[in-house]
């Protein structure tokens, strides 16, 4: 699922409104941080290369990237992990081998449909510092929106979304991007039709 020059370029321009958003002002003495956030739950090979790319492009397009402090997020059905991985390490490679722990949380073996209220929970928790935090799904958007966005909690994901992670939100679909805030007047929709 490698990134075409078009989704690069809008990848860049949604990153830059990201980072420049009022609402997502830079705080005093806190370098930048993005977080790039690995479902599990489809083909490792296609999300792998959909986020070296996005790396690749992000640092091609500003300096700001080029020392930036990175997070990889591994996210599947049996649980969440986070680490300290720099960008160029991602490039590499080195992000998705054996000594990243991602193997105690695959599991072949079950449906392994993450949910996003989990996720939702542990960014804020967890990644609050960052400033972008970009979530690399291995489907189209029609199988996203299908399934619900993953949610199972609605009240949960609108708690967790605010007050600042829907504007740091961005989900990358295979043919679509969707920001926090789409999301969130999705998540209200779905809400108000049941």
């Amino acid at each position: 699922m490698a990134l075409t020059k078009l989704q690069k370029l809008e990848l860049n321009k949604r990153v830059d409104r990201i980072f420049h958003a009022p609402a997502n002002a830079a705080v005093r003495g806190h370098e930048p941080e993005i977080a790039f956030v690995a479902n599990l739950s489809g083909d490792l090979e296609a999300v792998h290369g959909s986020i070296k790319d996005a790396v690749s492009s992000l640092k091609q397009h500003d300096r700001m990237f080029q020392n930036m402090r990175s997070n990889m997020v591994y996210w599947g059905r049996c649980g969440i992990c986070s680490k300290v991985t720099p960008m160029s390490f991602i490039l590499m490679g080195r992000a998705f081998s054996e000594s990243d722990g991602m193997g105690d949380i695959v599991d072949e073996n079950v449906d392994n449909t993450a949910d996003l209220d989990r996720l939702c929970a542990y960014l804020k928790l967890y990644h609050a510092r960052c400033r972008c935090v970009l979530i690399f799904m291995d489907c189209s958007y029609e199988e996203l929106e299908g399934r619900k966005f993953g949610i199972t909690d609605r009240e949960k994901v609108i708690q967790n979304l605010n007050p600042f992670l829907k504007y740091r939100l961005l989900i990358l679909t295979r043919d679509k991007m969707v920001t926090g805030t789409e999301l969130m007047i999705k998540v209200v929709d779905m809400d108000g039709q049941e």
